[in-house]
């Protein structure tokens, strides 16, 4: 089963492919996406042409994504809620949102990864036990 784990870090989505096998997990794919503007009609069609590119090219069987709260001393920023929405409703397969503490308190392999790359892989390893 592949998943693929989404984190929002300002104007940037990060994305890592993950497939659960008998060995283990593997990473297939990782990468970043910028929304460039986000009041600009042309930015974010151009973030959600990117995004269902990737979404194709990825084929995820379940998308993990760490919820960014929407209201709070902690809220989230205009770019990142307008990213979610974009990545929800482009989806092409079932959404999970996860809660930073969930995403804190997964173990996962960190050898290799980059440091912004980690919250991205333990989403989608906690989508993928809540897929099984």
């Amino acid at each position: 089963m592949k998943a693929l784990g989404i984190e929002f870090s300002s104007n940037k989505l990060i994305y890592l492919l993950v497939e659960k096998h008998a060995g283990g997990l593997s990473v297939l794919a990782s990468g970043k996406l910028e929304l460039a503007a986000t009041r600009d009609r042309d930015a974010i069609v151009a973030f959600q042409t990117a995004l269902i590119a990737v979404y194709k090219a990825t084929a995820p069987e379940v998308i993990g994504m760490k919820a960014k709260p929407e209201k709070g001393q902690m809220s989230a920023g205009a770019a990142a809620l307008k990213m979610e929405a974009i990545s929800l409703a482009c989806s092409p397969c079932p959404v999970h949102f996860l809660s930073g503490a969930k995403i804190n308190g997964c173990e996962a392999p960190e050898e290799g990864m980059k440091k912004y790359q980690i919250p991205a892989l333990k989403s989608a390893i906690l989508a993928l036990a809540l897929a099984s």
